[in-house]
């Protein structure tokens, strides 16, 4: 094969090569600058291998790792195709992460930092299945590291399954096709023709943590666990048992279980997401909508009433917080916030003639005013919402601890 590219040019920008970072079966990673001179890195398939179905499954890749914005997710930067031996080969641009998740565990982990790991780890696997997609190779080579925001990312979607309804170009694995890595793979995967599904990137999921406190990645029966290591974290090595489990029907159904149970062990690190099905965007589960602005777009006065004509109808909260203000405020005419009713996205309000103009200089703060306020209660209410949550996964792993203990004491 004839020798890379030295430089990958895109409609926006053009990549200079600076150095070879890694290679795998299908294609090599490079170091690149781009025409500022920040540093980047380029995957790029090989012109020889590039196969239709590879193309689509880079294709997936980009539409889907340039569109999200999760922190837990690689983002794509660019892409774009380059005259690679005579042919063209697919390639993309990312952030330049040279660390992954297997340098850290060769430099061991301490326990406490290895499940504040792993709780990103999850929270982007978990974003991925919530847009749609299975990841189906995950190991520690393919989650990168941040060591400046200490944040880790899940990388190398080239053989994700996406559903079709997100991307028009799927395509599935080809059942019975080997993956570049098998020690991760769940049993499902090396069967011709079985369903593979969300629950084998929870089944590497339970290896990894498994090794993230052991060392060791288990396989069969007799493996090493993690209270035989850390006996403080006994209580993993049942939710391990589980998410390893080789018939798929008997793990978790979701991370959104895994979750729940690291949570009622009181894991504070650990949080759920849930779906903003508007923006397509994965969100805390209990992240409060955001107040849209509610705005003055036109007034009246007739017979010494005031009215004002808003650009939507603002919701009954924010109303109740415009007429009970917590902060303090100044007011001319009588017209306080209590004074002004609402009806649909009309205020009305008494006003003397002299006085409407100001009158409508003060509501106008009045409406920031109220947008803060609101916006205030749904952050609280969502705290304490999440707080209320929280207490309840602790009570329902408490009550079944004690039946657990109970049970075992009893007998027939």
């Amino acid at each position: 094969m004839a020798k890379a590219p030295k430089d990958f040019e895109t409609l926006s920008d053009t990549y200079s090569v600076t150095s070879v970072i890694g290679e795998g079966g299908s294609g090599r990673v490079f170091a690149v600058k781009d025409s500022t001179g920040v540093t980047y890195a380029l995957k790029c398939l090989f012109p020889h291998l590039s196969t239709t179905q590879k193309r689509k499954r880079f294709k997936n890749e980009v539409d889907f790792c340039s569109k999200q914005v999760h922190p837990n997710l690689i983002q794509i930067k660019d892409s774009g195709l380059v005259l690679w031996d005579n042919a063209k080969a697919p390639f993309y641009v990312m952030p330049l992460l040279p660390a992954t998740l297997r340098k850290l565990l060769e430099q061991k982990i301490p326990p406490a930092g290895a499940l504040h790991l792993f709780a990103q780890i999850l929270n982007g696997v978990e974003a991925a299945h919530l847009l749609g997609v299975v990841h189906r190779d995950l190991k520690p080579e393919n989650i990168l590291y941040d060591s400046e925001q200490d944040l880790l990312v899940i990388a190398d979607f080239g053989i994700a399954h996406f559903q079709e309804e997100l991307l028009a170009t799927a395509v599935a694995t080809k059942a019975g096709e080997r993956l570049a890595n098998l020690c991760y793979s769940a049993p499902e995967q090396r069967v011709k023709g079985a369903s593979v599904d969300r629950r084998a990137d929870i089944y590497a999921l339970g290896l990894i943590l498994n090794e993230m406190f052991t060392g060791a990645v288990p396989q069969g029966a007799g493996y090493r666990t993690i209270g035989a290591v850390v006996p403080e974290y006994t209580y993993l090595d049942a939710l391990v048992d589980r998410m390893i489990q080789q018939a798929p029907d008997a793990r978790p159904a979701n991370l959104e279980e895994v979750k729940k149970e690291l949570i009622g062990r009181k894991n504070e690190f650990v949080a759920l997401q849930q779906l903003d099905a508007k923006r397509r965007k994965v969100v805390p589960a209990n992240a409060p909508g955001r107040v849209v602005p509610v705005r003055l777009v036109g007034v009246d006065w007739d017979g010494g009433t005031l009215t004002l004509q808003l650009d939507r109808v603002p919701e009954p909260g924010w109303v109740q917080r415009f007429q009970q203000p917590r902060q303090n405020y100044s007011f001319v005419g009588g017209a306080d916030p209590p004074a002004f009713q609402f009806r649909g996205n009309i205020a009305t309000v008494r006003a003397h003639e002299n006085l409407a103009q100001e009158i409508i200089n003060t509501f106008k703060q009045f409406l920031d005013m109220a947008t803060r306020g609101y916006q205030e209660d749904l952050d609280a209410y969502a705290a304490n919402n999440a707080r209320e949550q929280r207490r309840n996964l602790e009570l329902e792993v408490a009550e079944a601890e004690k039946r657990a203990r109970i049970l075992k004491s009893l007998k027939v």
